[in-house]
């Protein structure tokens, strides 16, 4: 009888390591390339099974359609697309242009009837789950934050939640904290288990010349149109690289070892000077802490992986 519990007990973990982990990637796709190559790469990993993707600060729709247009190159409308604030809680104002969005013909636009609203999105994809989420956001935490304001219940429906936020081993800022502090100041103090992936990381997951011409010598159509953002966004300069800020996140959303970690919790200054150090963080280290900040990476390992899923013909 043991010997069999023992073997019951194997075969549930193997199925258990095996299920994909249940995910919503809340992104502002559109302004750095990093976003559109993170989506992509999630929807290239079989081990996340993508739930709903939100997008975050202004030009919703633009933002939408953006997203809407990569799930529709790797087969995947049946994925629900959210539009969440188009504004950060109490931080200045956001205003412009997303240029991606040059990127899209007449034809890629989401259709207006399959645009949600991106903070319930994200609740009742939560609360209506079987099991624990884990949300992904690579943008400004906007919508985390009001979504775990507007209905507190979805903590417990949590797994965890994975940053791209955040400088933490010398002093400087990182765009998605700096945008809106106060929501991320709400999203570490939540109480919900964070991993943070800051710029300290990723900074080192650059791709080089040799690893563009592998996107631009591929002959799918949703490689093709991944380099068509990238120069949209690098303006025609080959020297400006895409830096893999937001897919580091994804990857480490199912491969954990690729990043060494140290817990603590984490402040986030919203009362600072502007471009100063409003929007600063800060790891109070404790072994027992909740919150896990990146602090090393295997980066080529990542960007090896990066590019064999993204250059991989669309997953079924």
């Amino acid at each position: 009888m043991r010997i069999l519990l023992t073997a019951l007990l194997a075969t549930c973990l193997v199925c258990a390591q095996e299920r994909p982990i249940s995910v919503i990637l809340d992104t502002d796709i559109g302004d750095d390339i990093d976003d559109a190559l993170a989506l992509s790469f999630a929807l290239q990993s079989p081990e996340l099974k993508l739930l709903a993707v939100t997008t975050v600060l202004q030009d919703r729709e633009g933002r939408a359609s953006l997203a809407w247009k990569i799930l529709s190159l790797f087969g995947r409308t049946d994925i629900p697309v959210g539009a969440g604030a188009e504004q950060p809680l109490i931080a200045p104002v956001r205003t412009g242009k997303v240029r991606q969005v040059e990127a899209l013909g007449p034809l890629d636009h989401i259709p207006p009837g399959q645009i949600r609203g991106g903070i319930q999105l994200i609740v009742d994809t939560c609360l209506n789950a079987p099991g624990k989420v884990t949300i992904l956001a690579i943008g400004p935490a906007t919508n985390i934050a009001l979504a775990l304001r507007a209905e507190p219940r979805i903590k417990e429906k949590i797994e965890r939640i994975i940053l791209m936020n955040g400088f933490f081993f010398k002093p400087g800022l990182e765009y998605n904290t700096r945008i809106d502090p106060e929501a991320s100041a709400i999203v570490y103090g939540s109480g919900v288990p964070v991993t943070a992936v800051g710029l300290d990381v990723t900074m080192q997951c650059k791709l080089t010349a040799a690893d563009m011409q592998r996107i631009e010598r591929s002959q799918l159509p949703s490689a093709q149109f991944l380099y068509k953002l990238i120069r949209i966004w690098n303006g025609g300069n080959d020297e400006k690289l895409p830096v893999l800020h937001d897919p580091l996140a994804v990857g480490v959303t199912f491969r954990p070892g690729l990043i060494g970690v140290a817990a603590g919790s984490v402040e986030v200054e919203t009362r600072g000077e502007p471009n100063l150090t409003y929007g600063m963080t800060v790891l109070r280290r404790d072994a027992n802490g909740k919150i896990h900040v990146a602090e090393e990476v295997s980066s080529r390992e990542f960007i090896d992986l990066f590019l064999n899923r993204v250059l991989e013909a669309p997953r079924k």
